[in-house]
């Protein structure tokens, strides 16, 4: 096993008058390789550890979604498929589907870069402040239970195949792990997991001394603050910093807060 990868941080600061201003910018990047594993000699090329990264999973590949039993009946498929299940590319093109068109992946839970950006200014009585972070090249596969044990999650439920909507990119309903499409590990359910989240945001203003030396006060500072603000990504179930999707862990909070800093 190696790993390549590489860290860096720039910041700039300046001012000019009143006003002046911090900028920084941080990440790093790493991949990890399999240089060597003493795998079975029949191991076939797309299954193979050597040359992927550490603990990257087997997953039949997810193409689309049955229209009608005529698509089935057409396809290479799964044992009892039948319309609205997921469809599993036959990679060895020998007319079935089973274990050997399971694809070593590309990717694991640990993302590839994670960085962050962060700027403070000030104006006068003024400061504003903001920290963005991001991370790319990570995966994660969710792991949940629907059907008679709980409800379904709206990205399951909206937009799935149906009498009435035949052309759906998204699966019929299930039951827990009953259908070969939920039991069977596949790239349908493991999901992109890159984001950018506005993690801070904060606006002070500190009071003119004239204004609150009368009162007894050193400083006083008034603020608003937001924590989590903003989250982008194509991931949209679960948090994307947690690798564990089974929908037990809590998301992290929106939150907001306002205050005064006071000094005697």
């Amino acid at each position: 096993l190696t790993n390549r990868g590489f860290d860096f941080l720039v910041s700039y600061s300046g001012q000019a008058g009143d006003f002046s201003y911090q900028f920084g910018i941080n990440g790093g990047y790493s991949k990890n390789e399999v240089i060597f594993l003493d795998e079975p000699p029949n191991v076939l090329p797309w299954q193979s550890v050597t040359g992927k990264p550490y603990n990257t999973p087997l997953l039949y590949n997810a193409i689309g979604v049955f229209n009608d039993q005529a698509e089935v009946d057409e396809n290479p498929h799964w044992p009892g498929a039948r319309p609205g299940d997921l469809i599993f590319e036959d990679v060895n093109k020998d007319g079935t589907i089973n274990s050997d068109d399971r694809i070593r992946q590309e990717n694991n839970t640990i993302p590839r870069f994670q960085g962050g950006v962060t700027l403070d200014m000030q104006y006068k009585g003024f400061d504003f402040s903001l920290l963005l972070q991001g991370a790319t090249g990570a995966r994660s596969y969710i792991r949940t239970q629907s059907g008679d044990f709980g409800n379904y999650l709206s990205d399951f439920a909206d937009g799935r195949w149906t009498t009435t909507n035949p052309t759906a990119e998204k699966p019929r309903t299930f039951n827990r792990e009953d259908e070969y499409w939920i039991s069977q590990a596949n790239t349908y359910w493991w999901r992109n997991t890159d984001y950018l989240r506005l993690k801070n945001i904060q606006l002070g203003y500190t009071l003119p001394l004239a204004w609150i030396s009368k009162v007894g006060l050193k400083t006083a500072r008034i603020y608003v603050n937001a924590i989590n603000l903003i989250t982008m990504d194509s991931f949209k179930v679960f948090d994307p910093e947690t690798d564990n999707q089974d929908g037990t862990v809590y998301p992290q909070k929106k939150t907001y807060n306002a205050g005064i800093n006071l000094t005697f």
